[in-house]
């Protein structure tokens, strides 16, 4: 778990204290939060099959902030399997990704994992906050101290306590895992009968977490994604070395969709990594401010009966399927974007995938600093603080990045 400074239990209540000033962070975390209060688990499992089968996992902080990326592959396929999987984020560690926006180098992990979380709760299908009455004190409330609670010393001690609680109520009702780092937290759960999961190794993966949950048989069959490198805070994600491909000794699994990918399509290089975060979590952003400026016009793109074959080409598609380009094509006719060299858009595109599009790694630094520097003007001119907010964020790893030796070119 990563503790904030600004949690606390006064009078024996947990309470969270916002580092000043109030942050669009901190406004997508109270969404969060209060979104999880509106849903219980019954509401989620509506959602899904084979609920009498759900198997729960917590999610700590620190699983959040290291590995977002692995999670975020392993949701992707645990719906796109239809398996019953529930995603559990304590109301503790939503609260404890907001203190890490003043802290530097996890800025930018919190700000990515709170995003995705809010896009994710609001789907109502494989991730949940957890709702305040959703504990086994006998408050009904996570956030009261019981009044027959003997006093823990430090807050870090009582936010471990408080993810321990939300696992036993889900273990009264399902099979419960808790995913985290943190040793001494692992050993806790274990003692109260919760199966864990901790990552051991840097080449953590979806298929990891699928073994554990459904056996190596079936997390083969199912063909759980294996390690592909992230960028990560770790400075040791920054050594350009990619793991050697570990021995498939499961022969149903020659074929599986991440083992056979050859290894120029996955990339190693921390540009090209860190250039796919940027891509991945501004384009969000950017739909975002789309909707906002567009309002109930976004539900008309995409309509085939309101759109010419003159019309922009973002007009044309549904509004889900739009990436940053499209976003910034709406956004330039409503207003000037800012002119850059390279544009924006064209940074902003992955890989490949567009004209002039290319790898992180071959882009200058002054490329990368002149990009951002544009998605701050966009962020200004439409006075959204998500995008003001979070390019200082990004900017710090771009100057980490270029700070560390590395070798000239990557996979």
């Amino acid at each position: 778990m990563n503790n904030s400074i600004n949690d606390h239990f006064g009078n024996g209540d947990f309470k969270h204290t916002p580092s000043p000033p109030s942050t669009h962070l901190f406004e997508t975390l109270k969404s969060i939060d209060e979104f999880s209060n509106s849903l219980t688990l019954r509401d989620v499992e509506m959602q899904a099959p084979l609920s009498e089968e759900l198997t729960v996992v917590v999610l700590d902080t620190n699983i959040l902030l290291d590995y977002l990326d692995v999670i975020q592959v392993f949701v992707t396929e645990v719906e796109e399997r239809g398996l019953p999987v529930l995603i559990i984020i304590p109301g503790v560690v939503i609260y404890e990704l907001d203190g890490q926006k003043n802290r530097e180098r996890l800025s930018w992990f919190a700000r990515r994992a709170s995003s995705w979380l809010l896009k994710k709760v609001k789907e109502r299908r494989s991730v949940k906050g957890q709702a305040l009455n959703e504990t086994c004190k006998a408050s009904g409330n996570w956030k009261k101290r019981d009044l027959d609670a003997v006093p823990e010393f430090g807050s870090e001690r009582s936010n471990d306590s408080l993810i321990i609680d939300c696992c036993k109520y889900f273990l009264r009702q399902r099979r419960t895992f808790l995913c985290s780092k943190d040793k001494l937290l692992i050993v806790e759960a274990e003692s109260e009968f919760v199966l864990t999961i901790s990552p051991s190794r840097n080449t953590f993966s979806s298929r990891d977490i699928a073994e554990a949950l459904f056996g190596a048989e079936a997390a083969a069959r199912f063909k759980f994604s294996k390690y592909h490198a992230t960028y990560q805070n770790s400075s040791e994600n920054l050594i350009q070395v990619t793991p050697a491909p570990e021995p498939d000794d499961d022969v149903m699994d020659v074929d599986d969709d991440a083992s056979s990918v050859p290894q120029l399509l996955q990339p190693s290089h921390s540009l090209d990594l860190l250039h796919v975060q940027v891509i991945d979590y501004f384009t969000g952003l950017l739909l975002e401010l789309v909707a906002r400026v567009a309002g109930p016009d976004v539900r008309s793109f995409g309509c085939s009966n309101s759109a010419s074959k003159h019309a922009p080409s973002y007009s044309r598609k549904n509004f889900a399927t739009w990436g940053a380009v499209d976003c910034l094509d709406y956004l330039g006719a409503k207003k000037r974007l800012p002119r850059t060299s390279p544009r924006v858009d064209t940074f902003m595109t992955r890989p490949y995938e567009g004209v002039g599009a290319r790898r992180g790694q071959d882009w200058s630094r002054r490329d990368w600093e002149t990009a951002l520097k544009g998605l701050g003007q966009i962020g200004d001119d439409w006075q959204e603080g998500s995008i003001r907010e979070s390019v200082p964020a990004a900017q710090l790893h771009i100057s980490r990045v270029f700070a560390m030796p590395m070798r000239p070119t990557g996979l």
